[in-house]
């Protein structure tokens, strides 16, 4: 499970050759992976975590062509589209704060996939889930 989540985050943060549907594939295999792991609740107090802005600024640079999106159907949005809801895909993809499941996997294996599914149900696995089909739609 860790080296998945070791993948992704390099994905994010450093991507390579990884086009948007790829990154698709491994965000929803990440979101399956994690939906199984038993629920426990990890010390709040010990977690490590990187400060949004910087995380943001990080992977806006990585991955340029994610922008805002409907959530329905992952469509990019134009200046005119206005639906219900709008996507924000840099928020989505910073959101998933992996490197705060790998600082804690250097010393506690077990809080680092605790973090997982706890973050995961509280919060990214619903943004993992919509920004998958942004990803799919850019290619």
């Amino acid at each position: 499970m860790l080296p998945l989540v070791r993948r992704v985050h390099t994905s994010l943060l450093e991507r390579g050759d990884c086009t948007p549907g790829e990154l698709a594939d491994l965000l929803d295999g990440l979101r399956r992976e994690v939906q199984a792991l038993p629920f426990n609740l990890p010390d709040a107090d010990t977690l490590p975590r990187e400060e949004y802005r910087d995380l943001r600024a990080r992977i806006a640079r990585t991955w340029p062509e994610p922008g805002f999106y409907d959530p329905a159907n992952g469509r990019a949005l134009g200046h005119c589209d206005l639906p219900a809801e709008i996507g924000d895909a840099l928020d989505d993809l910073t959101d998933l704060d992996l490197g705060t499941a790998l600082a804690l996997a250097d010393t506690d294996g077990a809080a680092a996939l605790a973090w997982l599914r706890f973050s995961h149900d509280i919060h990214w696995g619903d943004h993992v889930k919509d920004v998958t089909r942004h990803l799919r739609w850019l290619g």
